[in-house]
């Protein structure tokens, strides 16, 4: 039923990543982390990052209406979720993700300093 997706953003800001969740969303995990990161200036500022992937992978790819279909969550993906696809991982502080075992540096060196 579905086919489902998941993001989990972690950060040392945060006390528990945050998942991101979408029922029918397909492969547009990695195609929203991906979208944002290349064009986004807040890697390092997991808030603003985290909201920016939910819109890229809710509104943008995902057309929600604010009903059924996605949700947010904290705490860790244990790997035995109901899932279609590969879940990603991504650090707000680097800008570094991964899925199924690869890991992706291109946007690393473009993080927020305070």
């Amino acid at each position: 039923m579905g086919n489902r997706a998941f993001i989990q953003i972690d950060s040392k800001r945060l006390e528990t990543p945050i998942i991101l969740y979408g029922h029918y969303s397909g492969e547009d995990n990695l195609t929203a982390v991906r979208n944002v990161l290349e064009r986004t200036n807040r890697i390092g500022d997991p808030s603003y990052l985290t909201a920016q992937i939910f819109y890229e992978f809710a509104m943008n790819l995902g057309g929600y209406t604010g009903e059924l279909g996605f949700g947010i969550d904290s705490g860790h993906l244990a790997g035995n979720e109901d899932k279609n696809v590969p879940s990603v991982y991504v650090n707000a502080d680097t800008g570094e993700y991964s899925c199924e075992g690869t890991t992706y540096t291109e946007f690393m060196g473009r993080a927020l300093t305070y």
